[in-house]
């Protein structure tokens, strides 16, 4: 299988570390000059060259991912995107329709949805063990002066508007993933989003917001930060049977109903989630059959809009 990466970032070298166990021939364009890679190329046309290739991931800054899945939509048929999709949802839906029309894959990389504690307590929401949902509180929190050790924090993508920074974005699979548990649509409702720090960045460094479940009805509430001292995400639930709290630093998850508390502990280590989506990927495309969770992807990017713009 020939598979290649557009972009070496942070991301962009995770995901070749972890493609590197599961495949050969993998082909990365990178302008960078400070890394030496088997095979990499600096150009689209060299890019072109070395083409077609079985699957391609993008993985180069949030304001350049539509311009290169076009591009790479003339070398393949299975795409794999980080997320999020764009920085903005001009033309989105167009993109979609063409590559329904031209018949190709396209996997946007929430890797949470392959996290062991999240599957777990997918299900348990699906074994109704909570009743009806009345209301979830998520809540991620990262500083971002020392997220990427070595690296300038006011000079990296999250810190710049232009780029596609900001933590509403950044941060999205907190907006995602609770619909993704509640197998529901979210409607936003109001939100709270703004630079309230003296960090170096253009962009919003905190952000509340509120959704609505369409299908549930469920409350939820998530709340993003580039301030939190220790990088942490957590989550309650409450339902009309019990109530669950999670949070990532003591990876336990503790459910309660009126007759007993249940604890239990879900140790794991992260890169495994991004292992499991890469390999995910890969079985698609040999099974060969249709895939896409685009739609998914161009309802959290509508959504951000919304907050951002009608946002208190």
């Amino acid at each position: 299988m020939k598979t290649a990466i557009v972009g070496f970032g942070s991301i962009g070298q995770r995901h070749y570390k972890n493609l590197s166990g599961l495949a050969k021939n993998i082909v990365v364009f990178s302008k960078r000059t400070d890394v030496v890679l088997p095979f990499q190329v600096r150009s689209w046309r060299d890019f072109y060259k070395n083409g077609p290739y079985d699957g391609i991931i993008i993985a180069n800054e949030t304001s350049k991912h539509i311009s290169a899945l076009k591009k790479c939509m003339r070398m393949t048929k299975n795409i794999f995107m980080e997320k999020p999709l764009s920085n903005n949802a001009s033309g989105l839906n167009d993109v979609a329709s063409g590559l329904k029309r031209k018949k190709i894959n396209i996997w946007v990389g929430y890797n949470w949805h392959f996290s062991k504690t999240l599957l777990k307590i997918k299900s348990i929401l699906r074994q109704k063990k909570l009743g009806r949902v009345y209301y979830m509180r998520v809540s991620v929190g990262q500083d971002l002066r020392g997220w990427r050790p070595g690296r300038d924090y006011s000079k990296i993508y999250s810190a710049k508007k232009k780029l596609g920074g900001g933590v509403i974005l950044d941060l999205v699979h907190d907006i995602n993933y609770p619909a993704w548990l509640l197998d529901d649509v979210l409607i936003p409702q109001i939100s709270y989003v703004r630079k309230i720090s003296n960090l170096k960045i253009d962009t919003e460094d905190f952000a509340e917001s509120v959704f609505i479940g369409k299908k549930t009805g469920a409350i939820v509430s998530v709340h993003q930060d580039y301030l939190r001292t220790q990088g942490k995400r957590s989550l309650e639930i409450a339902g009309s049977k019990g109530s669950l709290v999670w949070d990532s630093l003591s990876q336990e998850i503790v459910l309660e109903t009126p007759k007993k508390t249940t604890k239990a502990r879900v140790p794991e280590e992260r890169n495994k989630m991004y292992e499991k989506e890469i390999k995910f990927f890969l079985d698609q495309i040999r099974r060969g059959k249709r895939f896409s969770n685009i739609s998914e992807a161009i309802r959290d990017i509508k959504n951000i809009e919304w907050l951002k713009k009608y946002g208190r």
